[in-house]
């Protein structure tokens, strides 16, 4: 007999833990603004995220003949995800990056505020009005030492620019969970040395809902891995979570105010090969095959899910796994 995800009960499902934050990272690249609460539909993600990248200054004049064609996922691909992220700076080449926080602000807008002291340093009240991009523009064209020029703010329109272009409807949402975030970072950081706190430690590997331990003890380090193939419930919203995470090169960025959070990656941690040789023994499914040993394949850190059964996601909901 056939189930539909949306009716099973709440006495069919075990709580394995509960919304701790929700993330959306409206500029690709620069850190997040936390969200009380998310919308979200079957097959998309945390609103505004990812709505926004910067366009290389090498890649302008390919933008003025080609305009939204450049925006154009590859063939197979998710259209509602770009596939071309070496276009765009990125955090993994420009670090600066996560000196600052992009919002969101109304149906078309960006606002730029420093990440440490909240002061805003660009804003853009609409996206299609040339004159208002060109204040985001010139702002980065000068914070980031590696750009060749000042970069094209670009919007997605109904899109993301998240890092991922699978199947449609894969990779909308990445999650993590504390008991993971506190067992790598006593693993693996160089926290003794540098100072860095579990939050900013944490602040690396960018997720879009943060899952916390119930209240019960129940959520163990790394639990999210035998969530892969599963539906879970994140309040009123059933996700599929389809595979672990991959991490890269991006999570040597510190996130610490140090002085020099963002300028280059830090050397005395780098979580995307730490992990990897830390904790050997992980498995978990892919897209519902057979577990398989994630350090023979790479480092992995985190949960991919898409969403399923929409509603609305809120900090404090129970986290549910389905039968």
């Amino acid at each position: 007999r056939m189930r539909c995800i949306a009716s099973a009960s709440p006495s069919d499902a075990r709580v394995v833990g509960r919304v701790k934050r929700i993330h959306a990272y409206a500029l690709k690249g620069a850190r997040s603004t936390t969200l009380d609460a998310a919308v979200v539909r079957p097959g998309g993600g945390v609103p505004d995220d990812r709505a926004f990248a910067l366009l290389r200054a090498e890649h302008a004049e390919r933008w003025r003949r080609d305009g939204r064609d450049v925006l154009r996922a590859g063939e197979g691909k998710d259209p509602g995800h770009h596939s071309n992220k070496h276009l765009f700076h990125q955090l993994i080449t420009d670090g600066e990056l996560a000196r600052v926080r992009g919002r969101a602000v109304g149906a078309r807008g960006l606002v730029v505020e420093c990440a440490a002291s909240g002061k805003l340093l660009a804003t853009c009240a609409d996206a299609a009005i040339e004159s208002e991009r060109a204040k985001i523009e010139a702002f980065f064209g000068t914070l980031l030492k590696g750009a060749r020029g000042a970069p094209t703010l670009t919007r997605a329109d109904g899109c993301s620019f998240a890092n991922v272009g699978g199947r449609p409807g894969e990779h909308t949402l990445h999650v993590n969970t504390t008991a993971s975030v506190r067992e790598a970072y006593e693993r693996t950081s160089s926290w003794e040395r540098t100072g860095e706190t579990m939050e900013d430690f944490a602040s690396r590997f960018r997720p879009n809902l943060v899952v916390e331990d119930a209240g019960d003890g129940a959520l163990k380090p790394f639990d999210e891995f035998a969530w892969c193939g599963r539906d879970v419930r994140f309040g009123e919203v059933v996700v599929r979570v389809d595979e672990p995470t991959i991490r890269c090169p991006s999570t040597r960025v510190r996130y610490d105010e140090s002085g020099d959070a963002g300028a280059n990656v830090d050397a005395g941690a780098r979580p995307d090969v730490d992990i990897r040789a830390a904790f050997p023994a992980l498995e978990a499914s892919i897209f519902g095959r057979d577990p398989v040993a994630l350090a023979d394949r790479g480092s992995y850190f985190g949960v991919y899910a898409r969403v399923v059964v929409g509603g609305v996601i809120r900090v404090g909901d129970d986290v549910a796994l389905l039968p």
